[in-house]
């Protein structure tokens, strides 16, 4: 199925894309500059690139409301936790498509800075999981002043930076986390990459 394969081709796009960010090269190896500052130069390479915010810290509550919703539409599209089951759908009208997702590299180097050095003082090792959602008028309400874009945005596959703790990585449903304590916030921090393509 096409829509099928556009979400395994993200996926995979997102995921060697994490992988060559965070690898360090034999030149890097030589280099004396911290890793952080190394992935700095990398993360902003295309300065011109300023489509939507370019990526925002948002709190994880909000997060989890567009991620739960991502399971319920990709229902409506006979997408589920089983496959080969018989689905009776009809669709009246098309969705616009997300291929994939721009960010600038300054705020998410900053949020994966900050969200560190939170679980580093309370004693955890960081993961983060990549997890998609679809936007909804409450989220867009909250986090998009920009009412053209709101609109553009409005139901649009979306993509979330998910910290969690790697005490929890076997678990089964990795959820939006609470941040650790002392961070000064209920449901802690994830990151919406921002910039929806096309």
């Amino acid at each position: 199925m096409p829509c099928k394969q556009i979400i395994f081709f993200l996926l995979l796009a997102l995921t060697l894309g994490a992988a060559l960010a965070f690898r360090k090269s034999d030149r890097d190896a030589q280099s004396h500059h911290p890793e952080w500052q190394q992935l700095s130069s990398m993360l902003n390479s295309n300065p011109g690139n300023n489509l939507d915010t370019g990526g925002r810290s948002v709190n994880l509550d909000s997060a989890q409301l567009c991620i739960n919703r991502f399971e319920a539409v990709m229902q409506n599209h006979g997408f589920s936790s089983s496959a080969g089951q018989k689905v009776n759908i009809h669709i009246t009208r098309t969705s616009m498509i997300t291929t994939g997702e721009v960010f600038q590299g300054k705020g998410l180097l900053e949020w994966l800075t900050n969200t560190a050095a939170q679980y580093d003082a309370a004693g955890k090792t960081l993961m983060v999981k990549i997890q998609l959602g679809i936007y909804d008028s409450a989220y867009l309400n909250t986090y998009q002043p920009n009412t053209a874009l709101k609109s553009k945005n409005l139901n649009r596959i979306a993509i979330f930076l998910i910290p969690y703790d790697s005490a929890q990585a076997g678990q089964q449903g990795i959820r939006a986390m609470v941040a650790p304590s002392g961070t000064g916030t209920s449901g802690g921090s994830g990151y919406d990459l921002g910039g929806i393509q096309p």
